[in-house]
C-alpha cells in the first residue's frame, strides 16, 4: 500500500467517525478487509492457496460500526499494511492469519477458511517432533485449539503453528478462536457443561477455587506463561454470560 493511499484512507476513516457516517465506515471496512486478504494471498502465495468466507458479506450492526473498538481495529490494520516488513517471517504470517481471523469474527463474520499448499502442512508425527512432545500431547493441544486441517489422508498442521504455539500471547488467541468456532455449533447448555469441566480441571491442577486465589497478586502480563491465567479468567467470564442468558440477570451474580 502506497503512502498516499494509506493517508487518504486514514483521513476518510477519521472523518467518517467524526461525522458518525455509518455508510462510509462500512465502505472503508470492506476496503481494508479486502486489502488484507489480497496482500496475504500475494505475499504468502507459497503458503496459501486461498481464503474463503462462508457468506459473501458481513451484516454489521450500527453499534459495532460506530464503536471505538472498530475504529482502532481499522486504523491498526491500515498501519500494519503500510509498514509490513518484507519478506515477512513464518511467525509473521501466523500472527497476521490469527489476527485476521479474530477480527473477522469480531465483526460478525460467519466463518473464514484458509486453504494451504500441501507442502506447507506437517503430519502429526512431524509436528509432535518439532514441538518436542508425544502424539498424545499433540492431540491434547489440538483439543485445546492448536490448528489442524483435514486433508485427503489425515489431519495436518500448518508449519507456522509450531512457532505460534510457543508464543504465549498468540497461542492463547489461537485457543480463543477455536473456542469461538466451537461455541457457534453448541447450545448454551452444552457450552456451559464444557466450561464447567474445563474449570474443574484448572481447580484440581492449582488446588484453588478461583484464578484470583490461584495466582494471587500475579497477572497475565507478569507471567512467563500466562495461558492458564487468561484461559481461567475468560472461562469464568463466559460462564457468567451464559448463566445470565439461560437464567436471567439475577443468576450467577453475587447478591
Amino acid at each position: 500500500m502506497s503512502q498516499v493511499i494509506y493517508e487518504i484512507t486514514e483521513q476518510n476513516i477519521d472523518i467518517a467517525y467524526r461525522e458518525h457516517n455509518e455508510h462510509v465506515i462500512e465502505k472503508e471496512t470492506d476496503y481494508v478487509l479486502g486489502k488484507v486478504v489480497t496482500i496475504m494471498l500475494g505475499v504468502f502465495s507459497d503458503k496459501l492457496m486461498g481464503i474463503t468466507f462462508d457468506k459473501s458479506g458481513i451484516r454489521f450492526s450500527t453499534d459495532y460500526l460506530l464503536s471505538e473498538k472498530h475504529r482502532k481495529n481499522l486504523l491498526k490494520w491500515l498501519k500494519r499494511l503500510a509498514t509490513m516488513e518484507m519478506p515477512p517471517s513464518d511467525l509473521d504470517f501466523g500472527k497476521i492469519k490469527i489476527d485476521l481471523e479474530n477480527w473477522y469474527y469480531q465483526m460478525g463474520g460467519e466463518g473464514i477458511h484458509f486453504e494451504y499448499h500441501e507442502n506447507y502442512l506437517l503430519t502429526p508425527r512431524e509436528a509432535s517432533e518439532q514441538l518436542g512432545v508425544s502424539k498424545v500431547t499433540l492431540n491434547k493441544y489440538i483439543q485445546q485449539g492448536l490448528e489442524c486441517v483435514d486433508t485427503t489422508s489425515h489431519k495436518k498442521i500448518p508449519k507456522c503453528i509450531i512457532k505460534i504455539w510457543r508464543d504465549p500471547v498468540y497461542a492463547i488467541r489461537l485457543q480463543m478462536i477455536a473456542q469461538e468456532k466451537k461455541r457457534r455449533n453448541q447450545s448454551p447448555t452444552e457450552r456451559l457443561q464444557e466450561i464447567n469441566n474445563d474449570l474443574t480441571e484448572l481447580q484440581i491442577k492449582y488446588k484453588s477455587a478461583t484464578y484470583q486465589e490461584a495466582f494471587q497478586e500475579f497477572d497475565g502480563d507478569s507471567m512467563d506463561d500466562p495461558s492458564d491465567y487468561y484461559t481461567w479468567r475468560d472461562l469464568e467470564e463466559e460462564k457468567r454470560e451464559i448463566i445470565d442468558v439461560l437464567g436471567g440477570p439475577s443468576i450467577g451474580k453475587k447478591p
